[in-house]
């Protein structure tokens, strides 16, 4: 295999940037036909092009619109049925401490959020 094989397996083959507050706004995005919003921090990314089968790989993370040091952002699958070929169902979760040592965790709608897997396509 040559070197440009394996950059070109390593690609990831969808990818998106999106408004999550209100209604739910693509900013810019790979391989994706549509998103579809499904309340509070829960979105389903829907690809043009599927997926061989569901083992490929999810990852991503939002930003709030203020700056917060004391949470981690991250998308995450809902769970594994929420994986097909032909769409990801995703939460936007956040974790962490507050500013007075309370701690919090959740799903949000964020202002910026980002979303990208790796795999085969079919």
């Amino acid at each position: 295999m040559s070197k440009q094989q394996n950059v070109l397996d390593g690609t990831s083959k969808a990818w998106c940037c999106w408004n999550g507050t209100g209604t739910a706004a693509i900013r810019d995005s790979f391989n994706l036909s549509s998103i579809t919003d499904h309340g509070t921090g829960e979105f389903s990314q829907n690809f043009t092009s599927n997926y061989n089968n569901t083992n490929y790989v999810i990852s991503g993370a939002h930003a709030a619109a203020s700056p917060v040091a004391t949470y981690v952002y991250h998308v995450q699958p809902t769970q594994e049925s929420g994986i097909t070929a032909s769409s990801a169902r995703v939460y936007n979760v956040y974790s962490g401490r507050s500013y007075f040592g309370n701690a919090s965790s959740g799903n949000g709608d964020y202002p910026y959020c980002a979303f990208h897997s790796h795999g085969d396509l079919a």
